[in-house]
């Protein structure tokens, strides 16, 4: 995985938050001890603020950025996590579509984009999550494509840009790629969120197929 840039306002804010919390719960594990009168072995130590906010940062960079109070997230950035299948339409040929897999891991300060299809495979070397509106709204990456040992000779390693928005119930992508170059190429994709789950190409290409009907 990769460090991802964002202009989401938790970037700023969150360690701020982090760290306060880090000595509430340092604070309150002293308070509990002293007040319960418990005798802690000499080899095991206080926990200090530092790891405090350690431990509070790993909770969160994992889990917590994705919880909800009531109606508000802990952070603005989307969730894209998870196993998406779907179409992508290129200008190769006059108009070729394909199926291809994403399978995206993601956290709060980190994410890595694999993209599967039949004859390649991708995956992202750097991107950026903006939640500002406008026309840079979404995730953007950049990408390495290597062609799968069937492939056909024309095929070639390359680089491109993706450039893709979550849909506002979470259960679609669309946007529009560009690949350098080696092959040239445009086009657009939709894609389908499978399951949080790791799946291989046919099973999301079932449960794709299943979930059309």
């Amino acid at each position: 995985m990769h460090s991802y840039a964002s202009d989401s306002a938790d970037r700023k804010v969150a360690p701020w938050v982090i760290a306060g919390l880090a000595v509430v719960v340092a604070f309150a594990y002293s308070a509990f001890v002293a007040w319960r009168k418990i005798q802690v072995p000499w080899w095991v130590e206080t926990p200090s603020i530092m790891s405090a906010y350690g431990l509070v940062y790993w909770l969160y960079n994992l889990h917590g950025w994705k919880w909800r109070i009531g109606p508000l997230r802990l952070s603005e950035i989307p969730d894209f996590s998870g196993t998406w299948f779907g179409e992508l339409t290129s200008n190769h040929a006059e108009g070729t579509k394909v199926f291809g897999m994403m399978h995206l891991h993601q956290t709060w300060s980190s994410l890595c984009v694999e993209f599967e299809f039949e004859k390649s495979r991708s995956y992202s070397v750097m991107a950026a999550v903006n939640v500002t509106p406008g026309p840079t709204e979404g995730l953007t990456f950049q990408y390495t494509n290597t062609p799968r040992h069937h492939a056909t000779d024309t095929m070639n390693a390359h680089v491109g840009f993706n450039h893709i928005r979550l849909s506002p119930d979470a259960k679609t992508l669309e946007g529009d790629y560009f690949s350098g170059r080696g092959r040239q190429t445009i086009g657009t994709m939709k894609l389908v969120r499978i399951g949080q789950g790791r799946l291989t190409f046919e099973q999301a290409q079932k449960q794709y197929k299943r979930g059309l009907k």
